[in-house]
């Protein structure tokens, strides 16, 4: 055939979100989410859902709450965050008081209310306020693993713009660490979002996180919204203890700081077919991944599976051949499944594959062959097509196309199970080109 055309899309999935308070970054996770419409401080402020991303190459835990503050006052939203996993730091147990003087916002619980307690261990806790304006937001962080530390990191507008935390002085984080931003929009993806190194936590790509967000006063008394958690009673006041509290758990699961990290995803096209390949740099619980595909006229359907490589920190290569296009406009997607069911996807490569230039008729594939073969043909236009296999003597043993096709690439497989071995002939007439090809049946 004289079609053939090339085209190569290569996307770098592990491009790093972008610190702007939009969450909506392909790569984020959602961990947890609220579970009801608790609204105990009014409808100013809220939170949402938590994502995250680990960036395993970079060394970057990037971590998101969708929310949003109330302007008038400073009511908080408090985030508290745990590092799990084998030689990961120790903080405070669940169950104990987390706060305590000295500590910004309602960590130290205006001086009196210091006697708030997790369902999990928590190694750090950070309050997000804006001051009782609509200009800033400003962070404090306490560090509980060792004991307590307690430092104000700086601030953020409140328009999505990352800043870094240029306050601090080495006691928690070091300065410019960490970027974070705040997008006060209310949106459905808007909020806290934050770039924090891996070693300013004491993290692994081998470790997890746990993670709890909730909206709280600047004195420590604790509203009824939480994510996770499900709060029926109503606001909790003063010294809540969530290792008690019905409505729980309170925290995420452990999230793995070591995802399934697609490092390339690329399509090229020939004559024949969409070769599909990419590439991970690491793996943890990998099932596989569901290849998808959407034309012009249909929505993404699944057309392959490939197994993953189950747990991995080594790169990784796969591919995927798709024989059953034509000229078209093709999308394709990876739909990466964990072992657990959880799933992911990832960025979209597309391809345009034109109609062939002329009419031709393939060799059958393979040659001789027992007894199945293929048989491809080209059509540079639609046309009615008439595909007939005959023996030897040329009598008709079989007609495998009588019908209008579209212009494209086009193959068809021949069983000849129930032939005797010898040379068989097989014909196309498609608008006024007419061409035979011979093959060999041998059993």
């Amino acid at each position: 055939t004289s079609f053939s055309i090339v085209l190569l899309f290569s996307i770098a999935l592990i491009a790093q979100p972008v610190v702007d308070g939009d969450l909506s970054d392909a790569q984020y996770t959602t961990i947890a989410t609220k579970a009801n419409s608790n609204s105990g401080f009014g409808t100013a402020i809220d939170v949402s859902k938590i994502v995250y991303y680990a960036d395993n190459a970079n060394s970057m835990l990037y971590l998101g709450v969708v929310g949003k503050l109330d302007a008038t006052n400073s009511n908080a939203i408090g985030v508290w965050l745990n590092v799990t996993g084998s030689g990961s730091p120790t903080g405070a147990a669940a169950g104990t008081s987390l706060g305590f003087s000295g500590a910004g916002g309602y960590m130290s619980g205006g001086g009196s209310n210091t006697n708030f307690k997790a369902d999990f261990e928590v190694d750090y806790m950070f309050a997000f306020n804006p001051g009782g304006g609509s200009s800033n937001v400003y962070w404090d962080a306490s560090e509980l693993i060792g004991g307590n530390t307690a430092e104000y990191q700086g601030s953020c507008d409140q328009n999505g713009t990352a800043a870094t935390n240029s306050n601090a002085s080495g006691g928690i984080f070091a300065q410019n660490s960490i970027s974070f931003a705040f997008n006060n929009g209310g949106g459905a993806n808007q909020g806290l979002e934050m770039a924090i190194p891996f070693s300013e936590i004491g993290a692994t790509s081998s470790m997890g996180i746990q993670v709890f967000a909730f909206v709280v006063s600047g004195d420590g008394y604790f509203s009824d919204v939480t994510v996770p958690g499900d709060i029926t009673s109503g606001n909790l006041a003063y010294n809540p203890d969530f290792s008690t509290l019905s409505g729980g758990v309170f925290h995420s699961s452990p999230a793995s700081a070591l995802p399934v990290e697609l490092t390339s995803f690329a399509a090229s096209t020939n004559a024949k077919a969409v070769l599909l390949k990419w590439n991970t740099a690491t793996e943890l619980n990998n099932f596989g991944f569901s290849i998808e595909r959407k034309t012009a006229n249909t929505n993404f359907v699944k057309i392959g599976f490939v197994h993953g490589s189950g747990n991995s920190s080594t790169p990784k290569e796969y591919s995927f051949a798709d024989n059953t296009v034509s000229a078209g406009k093709y999308a394709y997607r990876l739909k990466q499944i964990d072992n657990d069911g959880s799933y992911k996807y990832s960025k979209v490569v597309e391809v345009n594959i034109s109609s062939p230039a002329a009419f031709a008729l393939d060799q059958n594939y393979p040659n001789p062959f027992n007894p199945n073969t293929t048989i491809s043909y080209a059509l540079p236009s639609s046309s009615n097509v008439k595909l007939i296999i005959y023996n030897s003597l040329g009598q008709e043993v079989q007609i495998l196309v009588n019908g209008f096709e579209a212009a494209g690439i086009h193959k068809v497989n021949f069983n000849a199970l129930n032939l005797t071995s010898g040379m068989y002939f097989y014909k196309i007439e498609a608008g006024s080109f007419s061409q035979v090809k011979k093959m060999i049946l041998l059993k």
